[in-house]
């Protein structure tokens, strides 16, 4: 059996442990709490080189990196496909999904602790986020139309990108500029609510939130946060 090591408060380990569970893999989970400090563990980065989550524990070996792990699941759990057969619409999941991962999630990324401790973001990291966030936001209506699935008429890795990191964008927006950056893009409301309705994306929001606990007081340690 394979072994997915990480928590699950963090939406990196959610995406491999989403894909995990709409193919109906089995595998084990492995609590590991990480990440650059003084309590860091070392025995860690013979699974992970720089110690971050997730890792996955294969009968050949560790992986790491997310879309590494990824690739990995696709390959050796074929059934039931997160990827379309046809090469083009293949590409076009993963445009689609790398898209919403460097243009919204690295843009809500450097905010997250502000959201997680309550606290201000700087100024110019703000209207950075704003400025890329409203150019990203046209953009996205132009690669998804959100009307069953984040592309085409399947489940694939563009939804599981989609339904974790744009829900977290969204709160980013709300909370710092006091408003949904997302709000213009045409269907994206239903989608969500679509998507949240999926018994194992509920899954994930229900383990996410029960780690909680024990990732904050895990902040608290390294960063103080």
């Amino acid at each position: 059996m394979i072994k997915l090591h990480g928590f699950s408060a963090s939406n990196y380990y959610n995406v491999p442990k989403l894909a995990l569970l709409e193919k109906g893999v089995e595998f084990e989970e492995v609590l590991s709490y990480t990440g650059v400090g003084p309590k860091y563990k070392p025995e860690y980065l013979d699974k992970s080189p720089l110690g971050k989550v997730p890792a996955i524990e294969t009968p050949e070996g560790y992986i790491s990196e997310s879309r590494a792990i990824l690739d990995y699941i696709e390959r050796a759990y074929p059934t039931p496909p997160l990827l379309p057969q046809s090469p083009f619409a293949a590409a076009k999941v993963q445009e689609l999904a790398q898209f919403i991962e460097l243009y919204f999630e690295l843009a809500a990324r450097r905010m997250i602790p502000n959201l997680l401790g309550g606290t201000e973001p700087n100024p110019a990291v703000l209207q950075e986020f704003a400025t890329n966030i409203t150019k990203a936001t046209t953009a996205l209506a132009r690669l998804s139309s959100f009307d069953s699935f984040a592309y085409g008429d399947q489940f694939t890795l563009a939804d599981v990108a989609a339904i974790l990191n744009l829900p977290v964008v969204r709160s980013v927006g709300k909370r710092f500029l006091g408003e949904d950056p997302l709000a213009s893009v045409p269907a994206l409301d239903a989608y969500c609510e679509r998507m949240e309705q999926r018994p194992h994306v509920q899954t994930i929001r229900a383990d996410a939130a029960a780690d909680q606990e024990g990732f904050m007081a895990h902040l608290k340690e390294m960063y103080g946060i």
